[in-house]
Formats: structure tokens, sequence, C-alpha cells
């Protein structure tokens, strides 16, 4: 995992994005116990451009370069398959400026705040989302001022009474 961050980081020192956070099932396991999750969700905010198709090319020819396999919508890095989301929406582009900055071994990384993670998590709605929604609330530190203000700004208020209402009868 920690190489994965290696790169990112040289990623963004090259210019290739502009700033990336971890996110998806991983991210949660920076704020509870941990699950079972499949990939490593990078968000990503790239360079402007002309275009308005988004192209990822650049981002796999990096790892190509460096010896990594592409495997569909993935690198396989030395094991861990990697997935690059480019920021899509206000959600995802404000969860990318506000991502906390830790490390992990001795590689600094960004991770999504739990807060933020929520409201992604609450928007796609999935039923793994959603678990991961009980386990951030269950064994994160939660800013629940902070989570009301982003749901709200984000049109999400009303899923989330939804979300609680359901999680109260369970």
């Amino acid at each position: 995992m920690e190489r994965i961050l290696q790169l990112l980081n040289e990623m963004e020192e090259q210019g290739l994005i502009l700033r990336y956070a971890i996110g998806g099932g991983m991210a949660v396991v920076f704020y509870a116990e941990p699950i079972l999750t499949e990939d490593v969700d990078i968000f990503v905010l790239l360079p402007p451009t002309d275009s308005p198709i988004i192209v990822l090319t650049p981002l796999y020819d990096f790892f190509q370069e460096r010896g990594y396999r592409v495997r569909g919508l993935h690198v396989d890095v030395e094991g861990w398959l990697v997935r690059f989301l480019p920021a899509g929406n206000d959600l995802e582009k404000e969860a990318l400026q506000k991502a906390i900055e830790t490390t992990f071994g001795t590689t600094k990384v960004r991770v999504m705040r739990a807060e933020h993670l929520i409201a992604i998590k609450l928007k796609v709605g999935r039923p793994k989302d959603l678990a991961h929604i009980h386990a951030l609330l269950q064994q994160a530190k939660i800013d629940h001022g902070y989570l009301q203000d982003i749901l709200k700004r984000h049109g999400l208020t009303e899923k989330w009474q939804v979300f609680q209402s359901e999680a109260k009868t369970k």
C-alpha cells in the first residue's frame, strides 16, 4: 500500500494530477476497523484541458512505465488494485479539497474526511456503502455539525433522514 502512496505523491509532484485523496472502502479503514474491500479508490483532480473528455491514459502510462500492469479499470500495484476516479461533482471536489493529510508508514497520504465519506456513500447508496456509513458512525469521531452542513449543501438531507429512520428500525 505504501508504494501506491509514494507513486501518487510522485504523480502529483509531476503535475499528472493536481490533487488526490483516498476514498471508498479503503478510506473507511483509516477511521474504523478493517473491512473487506476489493480495490483502492483514488479520487483525483486532473489538470484542466480544452477537451470535454476525461482522459486517464497518462495515469495508466505512468504506472506501466514503472512496470505495473493495467487490468481493466485498475492498475495492479504489488497486489493492490488501484482505481482512479476523477472528481465528477461538487461533493467529490470538496471532499478532495478538504481531505486530511496523514501518514501511512512513512509516506504522506490524503484521505477524505469521514464526514465526506459518509455523504458520498449516502449519495451512492449501495448496501456496502450503507454498511460503511454504520461503521463510521459507530467507530469514527464525527463532527455532526460539519456532516449536517455537507448534507444540506449537497442536497442529501432527506436521504440522510431516510437512512437514520431505517437504521432505527433495524
